[in-house]
C-alpha cells in the first residue's frame, strides 16, 4: 500500500492516479485538505506564458506548457483523473499591458514565443476592458482557472475511505528502507511512503537518515482586496517593463462579498515590507494595472505564504516538479498547482504497483480547508 503524506492537490491527484490503476493507497493529512499552498494559490493552471514574457522559451515554460491540456482533459472526464464537476472560473486567462511602447513590445514578444497559446483580442471583447480608459494590448491565454475548493471536494468524494486526518510524527525505518509511518493514531505500514506535505516535509526529513534531499522556501506577500461593490471578474496578468507579470489578479466571490487576490511581482517584491507598506504597494499596483476601473475597496489584508520546493542551490524557482526516490521513500514537491499531473507522472515512474492487500485504518476523515481570504 502506498502512504501519501499531505492532502493538497498534489497528494490527491496522485492518489486518484493510483486508484485508477487499482493500486491501494491512503492519504494522511494532519489538518484540512488543501490548507496551505493549495488553497493559497490563485487557481490558475498556467502553461508557462508568464515565464516567456521576454520572448525566451525557457525550460520552465516548456515543461509546464503541457499542463493546461492535462487539466482540461481531466475537467472533461478524459484520462485517469476525472475532475468533472469542478467549477471552472474561466477557460482562458488574460494578459494585458497599459504602459509604454517598451511594455507593449514585451507583450508582442510573448505572443511570438507562445503563438499557439495567445490570442490578441480587442478590449470590448472582455467585460471591464471596453471602457475608454483602457489603453494597451490585451491577449487571451489558453489556460484555465479553477475554483480550488471545488476541485478538492470533487477529488475527496472519489477518495472516500482513503483519506485520513492524522499527524505523522516520523517515518518508520527497517535498516535503510522506509516501511511505514508513526502517527498520532498509531503505526501504519506501507510498501512506499510518499511525502507531498509541502512545508511539513522538512520536519520529517530532518528525522530520517536520508541525506541529500533538501527543501527551500520561497515566500510571497499576497494581498486580498475586499470590494464593497462587485466588479467584472478578472483572472490574468498585468505586464510592465520586466520579464515577469507586475501583477497577477484573480477574483473570488462569496454570497456577501467579492475579493481581488493579488500576486505576481507585487507579492515577490513585498517580502520585506510591513503589512501597511504592502497594502500601499497593492493600491499603487491596482492604480497602474487597473486604473480605468472604479473599484469600491473596503479593506486590504496581506496573506504571507511560503512555497515549499526542492532546493535549487541558488534559491531560484525550480524548473519543474521535484521528485526524489530512495528505498521505499519518495519525496515530492509540485512547485506549482499546475504541475500536479507532472508530479504524479514522476512519482508513478518511481513507485508504481503493489500486489499486497491493503490494510486501511479507521481514523477520522479530514475536512476541506478554507481559503485564506475568507
Amino acid at each position: 500500500m502506498k502512504i501519501i503524506v499531505g492532502g493538497g492537490i498534489a497528494g490527491l491527484w496522485l492518489a486518484l492516479e493510483y486508484q485508477a490503476r487499482g493500486v491501494p493507497c491512503i492519504v494522511l493529512e494532519q489538518g484540512a485538505l488543501g490548507q496551505g499552498q493549495t488553497l493559497a494559490s490563485q487557481g490558475m493552471i498556467h502553461g508557462g506564458t508568464k515565464y516567456a514574457l521576454d520572448g525566451v522559451l525557457s525550460q520552465a515554460a516548456t515543461v509546464i506548457g503541457a499542463m493546461p491540456n492535462r487539466w482540461l482533459d481531466a475537467l472533461a472526464g478524459r484520462g485517469m483523473v476525472d475532475l468533472r464537476g469542478v467549477r471552472v472560473h474561466r477557460t482562458t486567462q488574460l494578459l494585458w499591458s497599459t504602459d509604454s511602447l517598451k511594455s507593449q513590445l514585451v507583450g508582442f514578444f510573448a505572443s511570438k514565443a507562445m503563438a499557439s497559446r495567445l490570442q490578441r483580442i480587442q478590449p470590448d471583447e472582455e467585460p471591464g476592458f471596453g471602457d475608454a480608459g483602457f489603453q494597451g494590448l490585451l491577449y487571451r491565454l489558453n489556460e484555465p482557472v479553477i475554483d480550488v475548493s471545488s476541485c478538492l471536494s470533487v477529488m475527496a468524494a472519489q477518495l472516500t475511505g482513503c483519506l485520513f486526518q492524522a499527524k505523522v510524527h516520523a517515518l518508520r525505518w527497517q535498516g535503510q528502507r522506509v516501511i511505514g509511518v508513526d502517527t498520532e493514531h498509531g503505526y501504519i505500514e506501507g510498501d512506499t511512503v510518499i511525502l507531498t506535505a509541502g512545508e511539513g516535509t522538512e520536519a520529517l526529513l530532518a528525522k530520517t537518515p536520508a541525506q541529500g534531499i533538501r527543501m527551500q522556501r520561497r515566500p510571497l506577500a499576497m494581498v486580498a482586496v475586499r470590494l464593497g461593490q462587485p466588479t467584472a471578474p478578472i483572472f490574468g496578468h498585468y505586464i510592465g517593463f520586466g520579464s515577469k507579470p507586475k501583477l497577477t489578479v484573480s477574483t473570488h466571490s462569496t454570497e456577501t462579498s467579492q475579493t481581488l487576490y493579488l500576486g505576481g511581482q507585487l507579492a515577490e517584491d513585498g517580502l520585506d515590507c510591513s503589512d501597511a507598506e504592502q497594502c500601499q504597494r497593492a493600491l499603487e499596483a491596482l492604480r497602474q494595472g487597473l486604473g480605468w476601473r472604479s473599484l469600491a475597496i473596503e479593506a486590504l489584508s496581506v496573506i504571507r505564504i511560503a512555497r515549499a520546493e526542492p532546493a535549487t542551490g541558488q534559491g531560484h524557482r525550480p524548473e519543474t516538479a521535484g521528485v526524489f526516490h530512495r528505498d521505499g521513500l519518495v519525496v515530492a514537491w509540485p512547485t506549482k498547482l499546475a504541475l500536479a499531473p507532472a508530479l504524479a507522472d514522476a512519482v508513478l515512474a518511481a513507485a508504481s504497483g503493489d500486489d499486497r492487500p491493503d490494510s486501511k485504518p479507521t481514523w477520522p476523515t479530514p475536512a476541506i480547508g478554507r481559503y485564506p481570504w475568507q
